[in-house]
């Protein structure tokens, strides 16, 4: 057996011909040997049919001999078998086999090969382990390894018994191979690792899957012209590899990136409704306007935190979704986030996989003027390793300090290597579409609200944090009766918030006067139009975007329409972190909002005060934690453990379900699990940890009390949907160290001590 009951009951036979043929079609798409990427599948397993690993998956093992039997690493008895393959033929072998599972160094638990040899038990008694068995209870070599005769003949491999001596010559230069391998990475481990990975999750249905797989889409028909939007007027046929692209909110740049690609796509954008956002605009249209891929429905995926959470429309009826392959290899589109493609970065579990996937694919960098602190030099050390992996980068955005896009260029290879677009100052004349007003403080923006509403207004109302937010929520429920309101942040069950989403839209299309409270979730990408906005004082950058969700649409009949946005004057720092307004850098948001007109905002101004703004760019130094820097490149065969992303990244976030939901949680799995979890900071979920508890399966989720959970019956009727969010009762607030959220672009706000990071 190579499955156990609970994970599909597989025979190693049949396990191993699903791995096998999936290595064999994912080393076509990626230019790899078919013949060894066969032989690689065919003994990356072959150790399973070690008598402890079988009764450890058939019967399972006592406490006893957990206790007194040092563990088995099956892939590591496979090793044992290279004998039986051309010598010519083992460093590959070994590349694929020996750590498709552990790194061969620094694993967490020492259970890479190297760990065992160099630094634990030594090559002997390693060597001993995984021919006989670490316990009490051993079987010879020779009894075991007989049993691998029928699978191998099955592939037609010949079969002969491999003597004791061979077998630990083999092991012994395959450990010293492993141990010499310069800093880098191995395309054979990313095959295997991919092939072992997406075999084990489809079992019988995955060579076929995976032959509908790795498509370029065809997208003509983007190649579509209109004079509002004066970006699709220009020729996107240039010969630079890279594409950076600066143009205000509708002037059509999502169309010029997409017209810039050749191959498979890779589209990244900073926030989850924007994700989805994309997503159902994509798929919507290339499905019913543009051509079909070769006749069949075209591979679109999206992948972030809570990406298998089914869509809905706006009625809030599912919308249909393949959502078990999001995350796999070969996507025609695949719609991300940065942070999704950050093990290239760091050399997390898994990144030689994914770089084999990335590998010569259009990346479409959206909006990357949202990251920064740690964020933003993550994502041009992503830039650097995306054109290392010869990937064509296309980067677009409506705001960018010059400083910034210098270090992009340079990430990019330098400016001969990119074809730059902006538009004339007489074209970015005609986006002028907004009027500021300045508010003095909160109660001058409810009342301007209130105003609003009265008018028949449709309104945005933006916080820089998730408490405001609620506050704000609590204050129309009051004073707003009667009329439709929504409140969206990143605080909310899944389930709950996937409905939401679909009701900004909803939203967006009704007539009459209507309130949307939200956080920095709308700032981009969104394709809303609402009549104005009343937004928290924030970064230039932010604001443009925000302001980009009022009077967004373009038409021969609003070109020079202006409409009035207003922005509240910055308030009092953070308490824990005195150079901090919400989530971002005090200094920048005074100067962003003195130096906001009163009045038309002119967008050929917008330059010069994104720079005025942005007198310096700090670039936070991650050198040290870098897979392919220069001061601690990662070795071949090896990987960082996940935590250290958390840590570099500094995203301070857990996992969270409600009591009533704790059943129903340990019940269900995957997708049925996810739509119950609530993503909250952790020092939101610490105080719960002293006096609750955490479920040891999925996630691990802290189970908090229903009533830290708000349900507004309001928002579940105006929104179609469930709404609620983690709200301090009083009586609770004890419990929390602080029920402020942020977003995911806020630097570290760490409280851990006693708290581990969730389990991937």
């Amino acid at each position: 057996m190579a499955k156990s009951p609970e994970q599909g009951n597989l025979t190693l036979l049949a396990h191993t011909r699903h791995v096998t043929a999936c290595c064999v079609l994912m080393a076509r798409q990626y230019g790899l040997n078919t013949r060894l990427a066969r032989l690689g599948g065919i003994l990356h397993d072959l150790g399973k049919a070690h008598p402890h690993f079988q009764k450890k998956v058939t019967q399972g093992l006592s406490a006893a001999e957990n206790m007194t039997s040092l563990p088995q690493r099956h892939e590591l008895s496979s090793l044992l078998f290279l004998p039986l393959f051309g010598r010519e033929d083992w460093p590959a072998l070994t590349e694929m086999v020996a750590a498709h599972h552990k790194s061969v160094r620094d694993d967490s638990r020492k259970l890479g090969l190297i760990d065992w040899v160099y630094e634990q038990e030594g090559l002997e008694q390693t060597f001993l382990v995984h021919a006989h068995g670490g316990g009490p209870q051993q079987v010879p070599w020779a009894t075991w390894s007989a049993r691998v005769a029928p699978l191998l003949k099955s592939f037609g491999i010949g079969y002969r018994p491999v003597s004791l001596e061979e077998a630990l010559e083999a092991f012994s230069w395959a450990a010293a191979y492993c141990d010499e391998l310069p800093a880098g990475w191995s395309k054979w481990r990313g095959l295997l690792m991919g092939a072992d990975h997406f075999a084990s999750e489809y079992q019988e249905q995955a060579p076929d899957l995976l032959k509908g797989f790795y498509k370029r889409p065809d997208l003509q028909a983007f190649e579509r012209n209109s004079a509002l939007h004066p970006l699709s007027l220009i020729r996107a046929d240039k010969r630079q590899r890279h594409t950076f692209v600066i143009a205000p909110t509708g002037a059509g740049k999502t169309d010029f990136l997409l017209r810039r690609c050749r191959g498979r796509l890779i589209y990244t954008l900073p926030f989850q409704a924007s994700i989805n956002a994309m997503y159902r605009r994509l798929r919507d249209f290339l499905q019913t306007e543009g051509p079909q891929l070769h006749g069949e429905r075209l591979d679109i995926r999206r992948v972030h935190a809570a990406s298998r959470i089914e869509l809905t429309g706006p009625d809030g009826s599912p919308v249909a979704e393949e959502q078990f392959l999001q995350r796999n290899p070969g996507a025609s589109i695949k719609i991300t986030t940065p942070h999704q493609l950050a093990p290239l970065v760091f050399g997390i579990s898994g990144f030689e996989a994914a770089a084999l996937d990335v590998m010569g694919c259009d990346v479409i960098l959206d909006e990357v003027h949202v990251y920064d602190d740690v964020s933003r030099s993550m994502v041009l050390e992503l830039i650097r390793r995306l054109v290392a992996l010869r990937c064509r980068v296309h980067i677009g955005t409506a705001t960018l300090p010059e400083r910034l896009k210098a270090h992009i260029l340079e990430a990019l290879g330098g400016p001969r290597c990119v074809y730059q677009v902006q538009l004339p100052a007489r074209t970015i004349r005609s986006f002028n579409r907004h009027i500021v007003a300045k508010l003095n403080d909160e109660a001058a923006a409810r009342q301007q609200v209130l105003t609003l509403i009265q008018q028949g207004k449709k309104v945005l109302f933006i916080a820089n944090q998730v408490a405001t937010a609620q506050e704000r929520y609590r204050w129309a429920q009051e004073h707003l009766p009667g009329v439709p309101v929504l409140l969206v942040h990143s605080r909310f069950r899944r389930k709950d918030r996937a409905g939401l989403e679909a009701g900004i839209q909803a939203f967006n299309d009704q007539a009459g006067a209507c309130l949307v409270i939200a956080t920095q979730v709308v700032e981009v990408s969104l394709d809303i139009s609402f009549d104005t906005l009343v937004s928290d004082a924030a970064p230039l950058d932010n604001l443009i975007q925000r302001f980009g969700r009022v009077n967004r649409k373009r038409s021969p009949e609003t070109l020079g329409r202006l409409q009035t946005v207003y922005v509240i004057a910055p308030g009092e720092v953070n308490s824990r972190q005195k150079d901090r307004i919400g989530p971002y850098l005090a200094e920048v948001v005074r100067k962003s909002f003195d130096i906001l007109p009163e009045g038309p905002l002119e967008e050929t101004r917008l330059q010069a005060m994104i720079d005025a703004v942005y007198d310096t760019i700090e670039l936070a130094s991650i050198d040290s934690h870098l897979a392919f820097g220069s001061i601690a490149p990662i070795g071949r065969l090896c990987h960082r453990p996940r935590s250290a992303l958390l840590d570099i990244l500094e995203i301070d976030a857990a996992v969270c379900i409600i009591e009533s939901d704790a059943e129903a949680y340990l019940q269900q799995r995957g997708t049925k699990r996810m739509q119950l979890e609530i993503p909250v900071p952790w020092r939101t979920a610490c105080g719960f940890l002293k006096t609750g508890r955490r479920l040891e399966v999925g996630s691990y989720p802290i189970v908090i009390p229903d009533a830290c959970y708000d349900f507004s019956t309001d928002a579940v009727h105006r929104a179609g949907r469930g709404a609620g969010s983690i709200l301090p009762p009083r009586e609770l607030s004890g419990m929390l160290p602080d029920a402020r959220g942020q977003s995911m672009t806020s630097p570290a706000r760490r409280s851990r001590q006693s708290v581990c990071v969730p389990r991937p």
